[in-house]
């Protein structure tokens, strides 16, 4: 009965509030929906989505953060404008051939290379400038070295949009590749919003083409790749990010090494520490000179500035991980949740009650949307309340201002009343 009574009420209220009214309403919905599709993408508010995002995150970690399957060796500024790479663009291969001979006799079983290895001339792959051919052939034995130890090596690819089609932009492997059984190749463009695992490639011919990441992935965890690649109807995962900070040494075990480092470690403490790890080579120099200019490939993340090795790293972290991705949620259920809301919203504001008590109604709403994100990114489900939350907050304050404008006018006519 008081049920009934409460929903004879509130329909009451809301008849009373007339047409205009509900048009109104009908039309904030409608830029309301308009908006969150331009919003959804928007660069405006990387800032913020990633502000977000981090704590979201923080609120279901329920351990410490570590790097479980990668090892990174980071070209620094004093390795890159040091003696032995001269700040020479491109990197000598040679020495990355050193750095490829130095973790096989470590032990490693997968390598990834996030450097610039791409074909000076794209019409034709297998040009070279005479300069660089024989530290090319350096590269190409090490590889082959690897392969005849029965290990992986993943080679970062870049794409390029050739009209409507993507194609992948030839490199000094592309006339070899199939020379070399263990070598792969993965592109190294990341998605314009960092918290997305970066996914498959439809190429020109129908080919697909993985990232780096789920390249890498795919060798060391097949399982947990066709997990990855079958949810493409709701998106890409989103990524749970390990920091800087969390890269650095503990318990006596290195996750980053440099040039230096590896040169001069004892053989037997790298083999240790990159025991049954996925290793990837990058760079994070400064652009002009030593100590001088923006460091190279860094991005910003949900975490602050990160090297994109290290982007790389976190993807694998994630997709190999048992809880280091979350599915996203469709885009038809997230509007549905917005939707539903907004009005929800509506009929509150159309009751006949205190100013405070709607307002109460709306941070209600939104601490529910915090429990509710909270509960499900337990459940390993990422819902962005993002943009339903800036549009909630938007078709409020225009509720709210609409109330005080009619409240006015309704004042001023009793006061014209009592003039006259």
């Amino acid at each position: 009965m008081v049920i009934r009574e409460v929903i004879a009420g509130t329909w009451k209220s809301c008849a009373r509030k007339g047409r205009w009214h509900w048009i109104r309403f009908a039309v904030l919905m409608a830029v309301g929906w308009f908006a969150g599709q331009a919003l959804k993408d928007s660069p405006y508010l990387t800032d913020l989505r990633y502000w977000v995002y981090r704590h979201q995150i923080e609120l279901s970690n329920h351990g410490p953060v570590y790097p479980r399957r990668t090892v990174l060796v980071v070209l620094d500024d004093g390795d890159f404008w040091g003696a032995d790479f001269a700040g020479r663009s491109p990197l000598k291969r040679a020495e990355l051939a050193w750095i490829l001979d130095r973790l096989r006799e470590a032990g490693a079983n997968t390598v990834a290379l996030d450097v610039d290895l791409r074909a000076p001339h794209r019409t034709e792959p297998g040009f070279e400038f005479p300069d660089y051919q024989e530290e090319d052939a350096a590269l190409l034995a090490a590889v082959g070295r690897m392969c005849d130890a029965g290990r992986n090596v993943v080679l970062g690819t870049s794409v390029l949009l050739d009209g409507d089609d993507y194609v992948e932009a030839p490199s000094l492997f592309t006339p070899v590749r199939a020379n070399y059984p263990c070598l792969r190749a993965g592109y190294l463009q990341l998605p314009y919003d960092l918290r997305l695992v970066p996914g498959q490639l439809d190429l020109r011919g129908g080919r697909k083409l993985d990232s780096l990441s789920l390249e890498v992935v795919s060798l060391i965890n097949p399982t947990a790749y066709r997990l990855a690649v079958s949810n493409e109807d709701r998106g890409f995962r989103f990524a749970r990010y390990l920091s800087q900070g969390d890269y650095q040494s503990a318990d006596g075990r290195r996750y980053v090494f440099n040039w230096q480092q590896l040169k001069s470690a004892d053989i037997n403490s790298v083999r240790r520490d990159i025991a049954d790890k996925v290793v990837l080579i990058g760079g994070h120099w400064r652009a002009n000179a030593q100590g001088q200019g923006p460091t190279v490939d860094t991005l910003h993340s949900p975490v602050g500035p990160l090297p994109g090795v290290f982007l790389h790293a976190n993807y694998i972290e994630a997709l190999d991980g048992e809880r280091g991705t979350f599915a996203p949620v469709s885009d038809t259920t997230a509007e549905v949740i917005e939707f539903s809301l907004a009005i929800a919203l509506a009929f509150v504001a159309a009751l006949e009650i205190p100013s405070g008590w709607k307002w109460g109604a709306f941070f209600t709403t939104l601490l529910l949307s915090v429990i509710l994100t909270y509960v499900l990114a337990n459940l390993g489900i990422f819902l962005d309340f993002l943009v339903p939350v800036l549009i909630l907050i938007g078709h409020t304050l225009v509720e709210e201002v609409m109330e005080m404008r009619t409240e006015l006018y309704h004042l001023k006519l009793q006061r014209k009343g009592v003039n006259s």
